[in-house]
């Protein structure tokens, strides 16, 4: 008796740790569809950060062409505003004893002046296509200044004290860089400007 009763604690035994180790070792559904759910949520989580990312480069990018465009037009337009000269009945459009007039333009203010050279010049917004560029004419000779890529939207010259010996033209623009990607960088820029006109 104390033989069976060994032999059947030691198969109770064996059998017990069986189904313990059988249990441990599978998974259940509940397990891989949630393992399955939170993979897939850390995945899209994880594109969309990237995507952020991504969208963010091309903007600061789309960002700088534009600050780059209308830097290099204010350092020509400032240097040739500065150094400009009354019209003294030389240029259509400017009265005798003023630097600057403005006048309205197809799509937006026109700025007219004598320049350094005594040349005759226009500044205003013109279409290329379906762009609208910064135009600027001298005399005869008519060019854009503003890249295609960039696009420049209202454009108004103010002028300040017309009546003085060095009036201002305050400058006011809305710019933003046209891309394939359709990153729309839109920038408002106002600057004002001092003719150094001394005679």
């Amino acid at each position: 008796m104390a033989g069976n009763k060994e032999l059947n604690n030691w198969l109770s035994k064996r059998f017990a740790r069986r189904g313990r180790t059988n249990k441990l070792a599978g998974i259940s559904l509940i397990e891989v569809i949630v393992s399955v759910l939170l993979f897939t949520v850390i995945i899209m989580s994880a594109t969309e950060i990237f995507k952020l990312v991504i969208d963010g480069q091309r903007s600061s990018i789309a960002s700088q062409n534009v600050q780059e465009s209308l830097k290099y037009f204010l350092e020509v337009t400032a240097k040739e505003l500065r150094m400009a000269n009354k019209s003294q009945g030389l240029c259509p459009g400017v009265p005798n004893e003023q630097i600057f007039a403005t006048s309205t333009g197809d799509i937006g203010d026109v700025l007219k002046f004598r320049n350094y050279y005594g040349q005759c010049v226009t500044y205003e917004l013109d279409a290329d296509g379906p762009n609208q560029r910064f135009r600027i004419t001298r005399n005869t000779d008519t060019d854009f200044i503003s890249p295609s890529k960039i696009r420049i939207d209202d454009l108004h010259f103010t002028i300040v004290d017309s009546s003085l010996l060095q009036p201002a033209v305050t400058i006011n623009l809305k710019a933003w860089a046209l891309s394939e990607e359709k990153v729309k960088s839109e920038m408002t820029i106002q600057t004002t400007i001092t003719s150094r006109y001394y005679k």
